[in-house]
């Protein structure tokens, strides 16, 4: 396998300016460090799609989530034909199992 690419939808993308504007309030310095360190994360995936742990949410395991963890938050993802789909960057204490049930409706 290639690198894949991978393409944050939507709502990632709104995930991802909801944490900035907050961390901002506070640090500006900051919102910009945790931007760049997520997507690291994320473009790790390129070379190694399968690298994010698997999420093992019984009513989610059919959709075959996987997640990159990057303190606080957590990216999840999907690999789909060579292709990652970022669905969500959240906080690790949101309700991401019913966040991620209203991405698959």
């Amino acid at each position: 396998m290639g690198k894949c690419k991978i393409e944050l939808l939507p709502a990632a993308y709104d995930d991802l300016n909801e944490l900035s504007d907050y961390i901002m309030l506070d640090n500006p310095k900051a919102a910009a460090g945790m931007i760049d360190t997520i997507f690291q994360a994320l473009r790790r995936l390129e070379d190694f799609p399968n690298s994010g742990a698997p999420l093992l949410e019984r009513s989610l395991k059919k959709f075959n989530f996987r997640m990159v963890f990057v303190d606080p938050y957590i990216a999840f993802y999907r690999l789909i034909d060579e292709k990652v789909f970022v669905y969500r960057i959240l906080h690790g204490a949101r309700n991401y199992p019913h966040l991620l049930k209203e991405a698959m409706k």
